[in-house]
């Protein structure tokens, strides 16, 4: 059977549609699953300061992953400090967890984030602005401590109430510019 030249150009045309709505739609998907991801900081005050408390979304940007059943987070802040062209100059957490067994070992044995012993007595830094349910210093010396390499992300153990009391600041990032 010899199919018409009209006709095969018709179905060409078709086809080409059809992929090109196919391709539209398959990006918007993809586009809207990100920003999905991707939480952007909350609105800024008018210093620039955006802060951010569901604890689910603290806890994921905190340690990439997401909080599983068994872990009860208390209480979560993340502050992100934005300058005029809405890049985050710096940004700082603070978590409270409960946490399971799995989180436990996953930070401080699997250790993703290169975590080691404070020596007991050690005097480290005074933490900046710690929200008001976060420990004060008297109390986290007697916690099991761990810190990273540039000594800003911490872990606190309380052992006898099985908590995590844990923090971390950095520098930011800028929007891309043209």
């Amino acid at each position: 059977m010899k199919l018409n030249p009209r006709i095969m150009v018709s179905l060409a045309l078709v086809s080409a549609a059809a992929f090109a709505v196919w391709r539209v739609e398959s990006n918007r998907s993809a586009a809207a699953s990100v920003a999905g991801a991707i939480r952007l900081p909350a609105k800024p005050d008018a210093d620039g300061l955006a802060r951010e408390i569901d604890p689910a979304a603290v806890f994921q940007r905190a340690f990439w992953r997401r909080p599983t059943f068994g872990d009860k987070i208390l209480h979560a802040e993340r502050r992100d400090w934005l300058d005029a062209f809405s890049g985050v100059e710096k940004w700082q957490w603070f978590i409270a967890v409960e946490p399971s067994a799995g989180l436990r070992d996953w930070l401080l044995k699997e250790n993703p984030f290169e975590l080691v012993a404070v020596p007991s007595g050690t005097e480290l830094a005074p933490l900046s602005s710690p929200p008001a349910w976060f420990p004060r210093a008297s109390e986290l010396a007697a916690f099991t401590r761990y810190r990273n390499r540039e000594q800003r992300f911490f872990v606190f153990h309380d052992t006898t109430t099985n908590r995590l009391y844990t923090t971390d600041a950095g520098g930011g990032f800028a929007v891309a510019r043209k």
